[in-house]
């Protein structure tokens, strides 16, 4: 398997801290990708997500191998529940008050993917000029278009669409989502907080994912098309992009 990656954050046009953390790790066996999005201030939300981003950081240098999709489960879970305890942690030893983050991982191997989230941050998958969101966004307002009280379009102008349900440090009790899909077919895989996402439709970016450019390229006009749109966020993207098409396995 080829790829070629990017990955970025940018402050938006809004707001004038950044809570954002993003990272991609590669070794000769798999591409580790993961997005966070603080929450609880200026200083507790940047802290959240630079804790999960540095908690995987040291997993991935202290030689992390995953072989299988069993692995791959049990590794995001542990992830996800030191996480979830060290940001509990710090925010009960320095009186930080209520603090977290998403998170979505997404663990790409030749044979498998794996993708774990919480909260809303997304990942999406881009396969025969199609691109189609593999995760489920934990919001109030998604809750309510499931038990059927909303309807999507209701639900794009909802007043609460950006309140989450499930997050990172919200919680002792976590509850998060995690997929695999193996003998995927794949052309990209793009992870994105909801500063894309929250302005920028499907539609958009997927024209920008068929592109006929390199993958830094695509993120940096993902980037410009949210800020473009209003930029009332931050905005982080992690895309890796197959260099040989549609990559089946």
């Amino acid at each position: 398997m080829v790829w070629e990656y990017s990955y970025k954050t940018d402050v938006g046009r809004v707001r004038s801290h950044n809570e954002d953390a993003v990272q991609i790790f590669e070794d000769q066996n798999m591409l580790l990708m993961v997005v966070a999005d603080g929450m609880g201030g200026h200083a507790s939300g940047d802290v959240a997500s630079k804790m999960a981003i540095e908690f995987i950081k040291e997993q991935f240098d202290n030689g992390m191998v995953i072989c299988n999709t069993d692995e791959a489960s049990i590794w995001c879970r542990q992830v996800f529940e030191q996480v979830n305890a060290n940001i509990l942690d710090y925010a009960k030893f320095y009186d930080a008050g209520t603090m977290g983050t998403t998170m979505v991982i997404a663990i790409v191997t030749e044979t498998f993917m794996t993708v774990a989230n919480i909260g809303d941050s997304r990942a999406y998958l881009f396969a025969f000029d199609q691109l189609r969101q593999i995760t489920k966004d934990h919001t109030f307002v998604r809750e309510l278009v499931e038990k059927g009280q909303i309807s999507e379009r209701a639900a794009k102008i909802h007043p609460q669409k950006n309140v989450i349900s499930k997050a990172l440090g919200a919680s002792s009790v976590l509850e998060f989502d995690f997929l695999t899909l193996e003998h995927y077919e794949a052309d990209s895989i793009l992870l994105c907080t909801d500063g894309l996402t929250g302005l920028v439709e499907d539609r958009e970016i997927l024209a920008i994912l068929k592109a006929d450019v390199d993958a830094e390229t695509k993120v940096r006009q993902l980037i410009e098309k949210a800020n473009a749109h209003g930029g009332r966020d931050n905005i982080s993207i992690a895309l890796a992009t197959f260099k040989e098409g549609s990559a089946s396995k």
